[in-house]
């Protein structure tokens, strides 16, 4: 071992110390403060949900009892963004109405509706979830024919795609569309944050705030940073040897996902079947892994990533047919094995949801991304593990999905 490794292995040392000691006063002090609590692990934080929760800030009416601070606050994103709201700040809010799930035309349903005698706000809530083709043109379209000032916000972290906003859309449609991304919405729930006077709204918004930080937004929150930045700044060899840990951990990483897979393929040795490592970069949009279902590979039972760095983790059936009336059959097949999961199916995908534990019991994780308490418990092998639940969904698949749908 030369001279940079030790250092690496004292700083290594050092901070798993540290680790040890800062977890010892999080159990001290977790009946008081309760520093892993989340709300929202215990509430539905599905896409519908979350458009529920925003339902719920933005009405003035509603029982948050802030009347139109969260409402105020959404058009002045708005505005930020260089757009005019069709709502004015000034307006009469207590005649806004706010209203979700909304159904027009080819059966489409708008995410959020706002409405005034001023104008209309859509919303199209994209925390996760692909788009349909032209579900944003189609949306426009129907704006357009109420005759009042309107704006379709694109709830999402990445623009609009030619696949939902084709280029042949009018640009007197494109210029009424503009995207708020979820970081944008942390920074609004923030500043209202500081105005909200009833304790268990407070709550409520903090929760929704960490939730979208960290299953949409990716982040990985750690408390105590300060004092693990001043090990880390403690001279020069710790500040070496953290960057040569910190490059080596993308291979760490795709190590750690190799195992696992590799130990569930021993763990079905007595299967006809096999676990496969999907054929892209392990750390790019749409990596994963599967097992194939059809002898021609069109279906597969598969987990995916929605977004780079292995989050955005999703599972079910990928692959469609040419006959709806099939792909109705499979969807409801596996929707009647997993009463509890709420998939549907998509441009790609005859069945799939963000619902990955069997039991409800959120096993695993939507987002590994940066958060080392995941990687470190995906070598664990007992009933709450991360293995467990894969095996159990790989196993209840194999024991009752009807194979001959996929022949």
């Amino acid at each position: 071992m030369n001279a940079i490794e030790q250092h690496a292995a004292a700083l290594l040392d050092s901070v798993a110390r540290w680790n040890e000691v800062t977890t010892l006063a999080k159990l001290r002090y977790q009946a008081e403060l309760a520093p892993d609590f989340s709300l929202m692990d215990w509430l539905k934080n599905d896409e519908l949900a979350l458009s529920r929760y925003l339902r719920f800030l933005l009405s003035p009416d509603e029982t948050h009892g802030q009347s139109a601070l969260f409402l105020k606050g959404f058009i002045s994103l708005i505005e930020k963004s260089g757009h005019d709201s069709p709502i004015a700040t000034g307006g009469c809010h207590h005649n806004v109405r706010v209203d979700y799930e909304v159904t027009i035309e080819n059966r489409r349903k708008i995410d959020l509706l706002i409405a005034s005698s001023e104008g209309v706000i859509a919303i199209e809530n994209k925390p996760w979830a692909v788009d349909q083709e032209n579900q944003l043109r189609d949306y426009a379209l129907w704006l357009n024919k109420r005759e009042r000032p309107w704006k379709l916000i694109y709830l999402c972290n990445q623009e609009p795609g030619e696949w939902t906003l084709p280029d042949n859309t009018p640009e007197m449609l494109k210029q009424h569309i503009l995207t708020i991304s979820w970081h944008e919405v942390v920074e609004w729930l923030n500043v209202c944050l500081l105005h909200v006077r009833a304790g268990a709204v407070r709550i409520f918004v903090e929760s929704l705030i960490k939730y979208i930080n960290q299953s949409i937004n990716g982040e990985f929150i750690m408390d105590n940073s300060r004092e693990l930045s001043e090990i880390i700044r403690k001279d020069s060899h710790s500040i070496e040897s953290a960057f040569m840990i910190f490059n080596q951990m993308s291979e760490v990483r795709r190590d750690l996902f190799k195992e696992l897979i590799s130990d569930l393929n021993d763990h079905f040795t007595d299967y006809p079947f096999a676990i496969e490592i999907s054929d892209v970069e392990p750390s790019s949009r749409w990596a994963g892994f599967y097992i194939p279902l059809s002898p021609d590979g069109v279906y597969s039972l598969c987990w995916e990533f929605d977004r780079t760095n292995y989050n955005g983790l999703y599972f079910g059936i990928s692959g469609k047919g040419k006959n709806e009336e099939h792909e109705a059959i499979i969807g409801t097949a596996i929707s009647d094995i997993f009463p509890h999961m709420q998939g549907k199916p998509s441009k790609h995908w005859s069945w799939w949801t963000w619902d990955l534990d069997p039991q409800g019991k959120n096993r695993i994780p939507q987002n590994w991304g940066n958060d080392g308490a995941t990687w470190a418990k995906l070598g664990a092998r007992n009933e709450d593990s991360i293995f467990d639940a894969l095996s159990e969904v790989i196993l209840t698949v194999h024991k009752k999905l009807d194979m001959n749908l996929f022949r």
